[in-house]
This record gives C-alpha cells, sequence and structure tokens, in this order.
C-alpha cells in the first residue's frame, strides 16, 4: 500500500477460522482489521468505526447478508466485497444489485481476496475530466452526482456507485466501441477481466433509468461480443471549476 494511513477493513463472517485466516493476512499485508460474526455488531461498526471497506459472508446467524446490505446502503458507500459460498448466479446478481461492490465466491484465494480490496480502494474520480453534461434531456453533473431531466421537472435521478462509475467511464469515450474488458478494469479494477455478468447486470440498471425504452435502447448500444457503444449526442460544457460560475 502507496497510502500512509493504514486502512482499515472489517471482516463479517461467523466462521472464526476464515475470520482468523483473514485477519492474520490482511495484517501481514499492512491493514489494520476489526472483525463481527453478526449484522448487528457489523452495522454498528461499519457506522462508529467507518472502516475503509467491508468483507461480508451473507449466511449470518442474524440477518441475510444481502438484507444488512440494503440496510446500510441507505447511509454509507463504504465498499463491500461479499465473500460467499452461495456460488447460484442470481445470489451474486442479488447482492449487486442491493449495493455490494464485488462478490468473491468460497473456496477462495487470499492473494485475490486481497488485490480486489486494493482495487476497491484505488477508485477515485478523475478531477481533470469535463464534469457536466447534456444527453438528450437529461443533464449529468458528474461533480455533484446529480441527473435531472430538464423538461419534465422530474426528482434527481438516482444512481448507485458503480453505475455512476460506469456512466462516467462511458461518456468519457462517447461514441467510440468500449470492450467489456476495458469497462470491468476500468469500473472494478485491473484483475477483472471475465466477470461479463457484472457489467450485463448494470448496463441493464442503467438503460431501465435513462432510456426511453430500456428493450430498444438508442443510447447504450451492444455490440454483440465485443462491449458498449454510448452512442448519443454528448456535449461537455464545463470544467469542475466552472459549474458555480
Amino acid at each position: 500500500m502507496n497510502e500512509s494511513r493504514r486502512k482499515t477493513i472489517l471482516i463479517v463472517d461467523d466462521h472464526v477460522e476464515i475470520l482468523r485466516t483473514l485477519v492474520m493476512n490482511f495484517k501481514a499485508r499492512g491493514f489494520d482489521t476489526l472483525t463481527a460474526t453478526d449484522a448487528r455488531t457489523a452495522s454498528s461498526l461499519m457506522a462508529e468505526a467507518n472502516p475503509d471497506a467491508v468483507i461480508l459472508d451473507l449466511g449470518l446467524p442474524d440477518m441475510d447478508g444481502i438484507d444488512l446490505i440494503n440496510h446500510v446502503r441507505p447511509w454509507t458507500d463504504i465498499p463491500i466485497l461479499v465473500l460467499s459460498g452461495r456460488t447460484e448466479l442470481e445470489k451474486k446478481l442479488g447482492a449487486l444489485r442491493a449495493g455490494a461492490d464485488d462478490y468473491i465466491s468460497k473456496p477462495f484465494s487470499v492473494d485475490e481476496l486481497i488485490a480486489r480490496v486494493d482495487a476497491v480502494l484505488r477508485r477515485k474520480p478523475d478531477s481533470n475530466v469535463s464534469k457536466l453534461y447534456y444527453l438528450n434531456l437529461w443533464k449529468i453533473d458528474l461533480s455533484r452526482h446529480q441527473i435531472s431531466d430538464m423538461e419534465n421537472e422530474k426528482p434527481d435521478l438516482h444512481l448507485t456507485k458503480i453505475e455512476w462509475r460506469l456512466l462516467e467511464y462511458l461518456l468519457s469515450k462517447a461514441g467510440s466501441l468500449v470492450s467489456q474488458k476495458e469497462l470491468l478494469q476500468a469500473v472494478w479494477g485491473k484483475t477483472y477481466e471475465s466477470e461479463t455478468n457484472y457489467l450485463r447486470l448494470f448496463i441493464s440498471q442503467l438503460r431501465r433509468k435513462l432510456e426511453p425504452n430500456p428493450q430498444l435502447p438508442i443510447y447504450i448500444l451492444t455490440e454483440p461480443g465485443i462491449g458498449y457503444r454510448l452512442m448519443a449526442e454528448v456535449n461537455p460544457i464545463a470544467k469542475t471549476e466552472d459549474l458555480d460560475g
């Protein structure tokens, strides 16, 4: 880790041996750790200790892990990486829809898990890119994370933080074909290459929120087997420092 402040990882699992193994390995790599064996303790630690990331097992004794994610997401954007023995695709997608940043199945590689935590912690917005765009009648303010309908004066459209990262990258490449691998690595990190189900889920969610007809998209088009292309007319009109001017 390059930053001087030690990062704190909250590990939530009711299997004591897994907790011990993860604590030992994260401490050996320069992290501080907190542990919880139930959802109530995990929620309290997220609120009080504000860890830098959370590793969460879904099979907790007092609450399903997906329910815990739904419970905490309204008030925290702490990165949550699910570590679970549930390998069904629907469980993975359910965790991602609830607000998890990643999903790693058990049995797992500790080195891969730590690499994915590092990738989540490195994600930072690019302060040098244009921040205010018009996408047809959508006004998209990336610096404030606000999207508004200029014609109907609807309330701001809500996107998850992963949806924001995905949209921002597509905006930066508007008109160009972006490969699945490029999108995965730009949004989730360099260790991601084959998790195409992540893309299908979040592209689908963006379409439901932005497209006039999500079944017949006109903005975010799929190039089968290759990637995605943002085809709408996109006009960046201001830099960050100009937004209040």
